[in-house]
């Protein structure tokens, strides 16, 4: 009798124990539910895709019924903003900050290591040098652009020479030319090179850049994306096609790009940093590259440069207009 009241008295302890700690978790849980974290937004320039990236870390936070109030800052595409938004962030004592593209990304780790710092839309985080033990995020790193010359050789088998406009003070630029220049003359296209580092110089560089070659080819830099209705126009006049590097720029004017979905990307990250809310350590969450891509077709564009949107090539493009 002493023995099975011993064992009536074990289990009660181990049902009360396992009582606390269920209230325990949920306490946890509740409150990571009910408290609103500051949580600090920096892009480096204002164009569709870093604004889809800002929108879909918002809406991860969005569906998992956490509280945030973000605090959105822009830097105009200058270096020194981007530091000056690093240091109030900083000081603010952000529960987490973003840095959407290389420069920002960059201005926040060098200025911030006591906060969790996430990244997106940047190509390559290794090269950027911003992999800290506290930071991580994801990458808009494609290996698509051999697969992007190779559609453009069967829309346009006449193309020889290919024009690339860019920003020589993005790294995140300098990283794509070096593949693009790769894979070009794996296929024996010529490369043309031209530098653009302020959008009063974009006109004068565009009409340049498109009166010695076939097409153009835009990595994506952030200053040329922020010029992209300017040169889709452009080259829309002189009947030249222009390849992106991501969805939007399609919206605006490019033919093609096999891209990525930026909301996507943004969302990802989003859930990144919910996960370290939640108490993961940020050195357990490698960065990430997206490997989905789609083809996107400007189907006026298309229609333009004497593209029959019904190429068998494009059977599968998303159309857009």
């Amino acid at each position: 009798m002493k023995k099975v009241w011993l064992s009536v008295l074990v289990c009660l302890m181990i049902l009360m124990c396992g009582d606390k700690k269920e209230d325990k978790n949920m306490n946890t849980k509740d409150n990571t539910f009910e408290k609103s974290y500051k949580i600090g937004i920096t892009q480096i320039v204002t164009h569709p895709s870093l604004d889809l990236v800002k929108d879909g870390f918002k809406k991860a936070f969005e569906e998992a019924g956490i509280k945030a109030d973000f605090d959105e800052k822009n830097a105009e595409g200058t270096i020194a903003n981007a530091n000056l938004i690093a240091n109030n962030f900083k000081n603010d004592k952000k529960d987490i900050v973003l840095g959407i593209a290389t420069p920002s990304a960059q201005a926040l780790v060098n200025n911030i290591a006591d906060i969790p710092v996430l990244f997106s839309a940047v190509t390559d985080p290794i090269e950027a040098k911003i992999l800290n033990k506290n930071v991580t995020g994801t990458s808009d790193k494609l290996d698509n652009v051999g697969m992007q010359l190779d559609l453009l050789l069967k829309l346009k088998p006449d193309i020889k020479k290919i024009g690339v406009l860019y920003n020589p003070s993005e790294q995140n630029s300098i990283v794509q030319i070096r593949e693009i220049e790769a894979k070009a003359k794996e296929r024996k296209l010529v490369i043309e090179l031209q530098g653009v580092t302020s959008f009063g110089e974009m006109p004068q560089v565009i009409k340049l850049l498109l009166g010695k070659t076939d097409a153009l080819y835009l990595p994506t830099d952030n200053l040329v994306v922020s010029a992209i209705k300017l040169i889709t126009s452009e080259a829309i006049n002189v009947k030249k096609p222009v390849v992106s590097s991501e969805s939007s720029s399609v919206e605006q004017g490019a033919l093609f790009t096999m891209g990525l979905n930026y909301f996507d990307l943004g969302k990802r990250t989003g859930e990144m940093a919910i996960e370290i809310l939640k108490g993961k350590p940020v050195s357990e969450i490698p960065f990430e590259v997206s490997k989905k891509t789609t083809l996107f077709v400007n189907e006026d564009t298309a229609k333009i440069l004497g593209i029959d949107i019904k190429n068998p090539e494009l059977v599968n493009a998303t159309l857009v207009k």
